[in-house]
């Protein structure tokens, strides 16, 4: 790869940092643990790893619950959200690219998506969600918690609190939220949540969790 000063370089390292949602920088100790030999997934030393990323992963959710971990990117746990939710129409919350895209994938999904559109950098109002889950009834309703694409924080406690008193099942995307900003999945009482591994968590991208009620 060719630098600015015309010499070349093999590794995106000599650029120096990049300020990026992600993937995140991760560190030598985590790269070096990949490095390490397979171990049977049946095997007892799988089963105490896996503990103790249960353990780990419910502080970060704040949760009792158990947390599913996938081998997917998050759009792997984003579609099975919305194949989970009961049948019926959903409403996708959109303020960018990635809320955008949660509509889409329930779109693919066979739903029929409605969208509460804001503009790129804006926030959802409670208000207006109310409206809107008032004049229709939906089974699901998709949010993204912090939009990657433009940074932008919804108060996904609030929007769930709206969406709940409609009986409606909130799906929330925290792909670049979880861990970076605060969300307490059982104390805000949150259905559905998901994250990704890239992002806050500063992780080799490649594994997707959830929490459910």
């Amino acid at each position: 790869m060719e630098k600015l000063d015309g010499t070349m370089t093999d590794t995106m390292t000599d650029f120096g940092a990049f300020f990026i949602p992600g993937p995140t920088e991760v560190r030598q100790e985590i790269l070096a643990a990949m490095t390490k030999p397979m171990i049977p997934h049946r095997s007892s030393e799988f089963e105490e790893l896996f503990a103790r990323l249960q353990a780990g992963l419910r502080y970060v959710f704040q949760t009792d619950r158990p947390v599913y971990i996938v081998a997917a990117s998050a759009t792997g746990m984003m579609e099975a959200g919305v194949r989970c939710a009961r049948p019926g129409p959903v409403l996708s919350l959109v303020n960018g690219a990635f809320s955008e895209r949660f509509a889409h994938i329930a779109e693919m999904c066979g739903r029929a998506v409605d969208r509460y559109e804001v503009g790129w950098g804006q926030i959802h109002n409670s208000s207006e969600l109310d409206a809107y889950l008032t004049r229709k009834t939906y089974s699901a309703m998709t949010v993204v918690h912090s939009e990657t694409s433009t940074g932008a924080l919804n108060d996904v406690r609030r929007l769930s609190d709206v969406a709940h008193s409609h009986s409606v099942v909130c799906l929330v995307d925290s792909v670049s939220g979880l861990g970076g900003a605060e969300l307490r999945v059982d104390d805000w009482g949150l259905d559905y949540v998901l994250t990704g591994s890239q992002k806050a968590l500063a992780l080799p991208p490649g594994l997707a969790f959830s929490t459910s009620r």
